[in-house]
């Protein structure tokens, strides 16, 4: 299905502006990034189901709650981390997941994606609280949403490998948001993570970069060579969500769906 993410759209929305936005739009999903507004209703059903509700009223769905949002638990950017060294920190990051997931429960959303916070002193440690956590978390999930992992270049969890290693550890249960722009940066092929993660992605987040700078630009005013990652898009006979990730674009929405649609029909058969 094809997404637009309210981290997408201007920081002032509501629910109500997000609806009327893509309603007249291509984008028939939503990815529903968590923010603290979101996150102090987290625990009110009734809030989220009258939202899936009306958003099934005007043909939209939510597709993926993210919790990438660099400012949900604090002032510094990505801090805690899932992983992170501090007790209390990844304390408040594990609650705030459990809590998130319930979210996409009551949205009816079938994935949540994490992000998986800075490096810190010991990484090793982090990446050894990290798969803890993960654990715990798919023992303890709504049976029907699956765990999405996002690399991120500055993150703990930032490559094709570790996202494969991820789902291989639980198979069924946690698979990829797999970011184009980010793969890029890291310095990957493209076109080829693509095709060695096949299945395990489950949402393809699109954008352009340049220089292999982490700047989220509009499609083609990077390097990235979309014909390539389309074309294996189409060998593995992809099935997921596409989600444009235009977050530097929030303030002209307009233009960044509209470029969006015009990118998405030169790429695939719609």
């Amino acid at each position: 299905m094809l997404c637009y993410s309210t981290g997408s759209l201007p920081d002032a929305f509501t629910l109500k502006d997000v609806r009327e936005a893509l309603s007249a739009s291509l984008f028939r999903g939503v990815e529903l990034v968590m923010t603290p507004f979101f996150l102090e209703r987290a625990d009110d059903p009734d809030f989220w189901l009258q939202a899936r509700n009306e958003f099934e009223s005007s043909g939209l769905t939510f597709r993926n709650v993210h919790m990438g949002n660099p400012l949900l638990l604090s002032g510094e950017p990505h801090v805690p981390g899932l992983g992170t060294l501090d007790d209390e920190g990844r304390k408040l990051k594990f609650e705030t997941v459990e809590r998130s997931l319930r979210v996409a429960h009551f949205l009816g959303a079938p994935h949540l994606t994490l992000t998986t916070g800075l490096p810190e002193a010991n990484v090793e440690r982090q990446l050894e609280y990290f798969a803890d956590a993960l654990r715990c978390l798919v023992e303890q999930k709504p049976s029907e949403v699956k765990i999405l992992i996002e690399q991120e270049p500055e993150h703990i969890i930032h490559s094709t490998g570790q996202l494969l290693d991820l789902s291989a550890r639980h198979p069924g249960q946690v698979f990829a948001t797999f970011d184009v722009g980010h793969s890029e940066v890291a310095g990957e092929d493209v076109a080829a993570s693509v095709e060695r993660l096949g299945p395990v992605i489950r949402n393809l987040h699109l954008e352009d970069i340049k220089d292999r700078v982490h700047r989220h630009l509009l499609y083609g005013d990077g390097d990235i060579d979309f014909d390539r990652i389309f074309a294996a898009v189409r060998r593995i006979d992809y099935q997921g969500d596409i989600t444009p990730d235009l977050y530097p674009f929030k303030d002209d929405y307009c233009a960044a769906i509209s470029a969006s649609e015009k990118f998405l029909r030169s790429h695939l058969s719609l």
